[in-house]
């Protein structure tokens, strides 16, 4: 006699059954998440510029800029933004600045390039020299600190990254005397 409260053989059969394959599944994650990630390499970061509170760029004051070079190591069309940015200060501690990214100092004629730029579009293999300004920090005193930054990475068509690419990518910290050189 069959009570609501009873198993049957069979619904203890189906229960391995399923059970097996989340078992195996659950089995398998660690290994497949210790799977390298794919991020563009970062390389040609060079030293910092100042840009005091009078500079004669415009939209740029108070801001600390380097120079970086981004090469699209994956297999796919990416899309690079600004990420975040900001400085640690030795003696005036953490300021966060706006990111802008331009074609090269901009003291040299490097012009900005506006999020969504085709500029900022890697094909597989492909590098991009640019210009890195962490903007209106607050501070141009003269104290020494580094500069933290990261860039964000999309697919074309702003398509989430798969688990085997990066979303940021951090740049190496870039570090500078109590007066860096100084931009125009």
């Amino acid at each position: 006699m069959n009570t609501p409260s009873s198993i049957s053989r069979r619904k203890v059969t189906t229960g391995i059954a399923w059970s097996v394959p989340a078992v195996a599944a659950v089995a398998a994650a660690p290994f497949a998440a210790a799977s390298p990630v794919i991020c563009p390499e970062v390389s040609g970061v060079g030293g910092a510029i100042k840009f005091p509170g009078n500079s004669k760029i415009k939209g740029i004051k108070q801001a600390y800029g380097f120079d970086v070079t981004l090469t699209n190591d994956t297999s796919e069309t990416i899309v690079i933004s600004g990420g975040s940015a900001y400085i640690e200060f030795t003696k005036f501690g953490n300021k966060s600045g706006a990111p802008l990214l331009y074609t090269a100092d901009p003291c040299k004629g490097g012009v900005p390039i506006e999020s969504g730029s085709d500029l900022l579009t890697l094909e597989p293999g492909e590098k991009l020299p640019l210009f890195f300004v962490v903007n209106d920090t607050g501070n141009s005193a003269n104290d020494s600190g580094c500069i933290y930054a990261t860039f964000n990475v999309s697919l074309v068509g702003g398509q989430p990254v798969d688990t085997d690419h990066c979303e940021v990518i951090v740049v190496p910290k870039v570090c500078f005397n109590d007066t860096p050189p100084q931009g125009c």
